[in-house]
């Protein structure tokens, strides 16, 4: 693994073996390396603690004054990783797969210290504010230049309105976002059959003008897309969808291609996947993604298909609602619920909800808010958590 790291990564492992030796310690742990990363001048999780507006000087006294120095220690030879900071280096690891990135920075480390718990660096770290949600999109997004400005999104609630076909109620809206765009890239993943997910797709944008090439015909690889002017991720089962972005590398190549401008076409999972995560989807785990984290083309989610509270029904399973408030007991991330129907156009800085139906905005320790189209959402895009 520790040749994948970058040069400052391998700099903060030799300054945590420092920091550890000038502590008395025999072990490397967490606050060690919490305490090299500091040390690195111009470090990518030195700036991203910046963002968060993180003082470095007062970080380092909360990690020293929860330390317990035994006086220095002469050099003898390696120091063995605790078992934490065993685990902070596997999250490591696991942050930068889930984002596509071949080599291990000082910035995935950051990441692994705030997430791993029980230490004393991940404690230091929640006193001064530094979420590890928040980090990952700090990191998201400074991976992804320009996604902010250029980003191009229709993210629909669903596929089919009761009574209608394919996309129809969303049609005008999709063959207007598109514009003269021509080839676009259809990722069937959500259904098992994709060859017959991609013949009902094809004619759907045929009628539209567009030509559509399935991933499953270019044998998964996400170079295709290089060929192609836009994506489109259809619906169905979000755990299989997002398993097969990781599977076969189609997450960072599409982000890549959104911070470019290419405009990006979410139906159903198709639109769950574009969020930070998946953890409100409606969906049954039939399989399991390595990480429920998604593109995060957006900074908030998104649970489609949102169903309100039947009064006359008898039914004592739990309301959506009710799920939704569960999930905020654990996160304080905004919910934008998408009744069957509208949608949102994202175009840059600026999003709008489009389509027949009203949108529910849940936030921790707030009342829902009820949203009609047509109406800008922009202050989502930029909601701090």
């Amino acid at each position: 693994m520790f040749d994948r790291f970058s040069d400052n990564a391998k700099r903060l492992l030799s300054f945590a073996r420092q920091q550890a030796m000038s502590l008395g310690h025999e072990f490397i742990a967490p606050e060690h390396m919490l305490l090299g990363l500091l040390q690195i001048e111009g470090a990518n999780a030195v700036a991203m603690l910046g963002k968060c507006q993180v003082a470095i000087p007062s970080l380092r006294k909360a990690v020293l004054a929860a330390c317990n120095p035994t006086g220095p220690q002469p050099p003898t030879g390696q120091l063995p990783f605790t078992p934490q900071a065993k685990q902070v280096l596997e999250a490591m690891l696991e942050c930068a797969m889930s984002m596509g990135h071949g080599q291990l920075g000082t910035e995935h480390c950051l990441v692994a210290l705030a997430k791993v718990p029980g230490t004393i660096a991940t404690r230091a770290l929640a006193q001064l504010g530094v979420d590890p949600a928040r980090l990952v999109r700090l990191l998201t997004h400074g991976t992804d230049q320009g996604l902010a400005e250029r980003r191009r999104l229709l993210l629909v609630s669903n596929s089919t309105m009761h009574g209608g076909t394919y996309l129809g109620h969303c049609t005008a809206e999709m063959r207007d976002f598109l514009g003269a765009k021509r080839r676009v890239m259809f990722l069937p993943y959500a259904l098992a059959d994709h060859a017959g997910y991609a013949a009902k797709a094809r004619a759907a944008f045929a009628a539209m003008g567009h030509d559509l090439v399935s991933a499953h015909e270019a044998n998964h690889d996400p170079g295709a897309l290089a060929q192609c002017d836009a994506v489109f991720v259809g619906g169905g089962n979000t755990f299989r969808l997002l398993k097969a972005l990781y599977d076969y590398g189609w997450l960072d190549a599409i982000r890549r291609r959104a911070a470019a401008g290419m405009p990006y076409i979410g139906s159903s999972a198709g639109t769950n996947v574009a969020t930070l995560s998946i953890r409100t989807t409606n969906d049954m785990p039939i399989v399991m993604p390595p990480r429920f984290e998604a593109l995060q083309l957006v900074p908030f989610q998104i649970n489609p298909h949102y169903l309100d509270p039947d009064p006359s029904s008898t039914h004592m399973g739990e309301t959506r609602e009710e799920r939704l408030r569960q999930f905020h007991e654990e996160d304080r991330v905004p919910v934008l619920g998408l009744r069957e129907g509208c949608m949102l156009r994202v175009e840059g800085p600026r999003m709008d909800l489009r389509g027949s139906t009203k949108a529910r905005l849940f936030r921790q320790g707030e009342p829902p808010q009820e949203f009609t189209p047509p109406c800008d959402l922009s202050f989502l895009l930029t909601l701090a958590r």
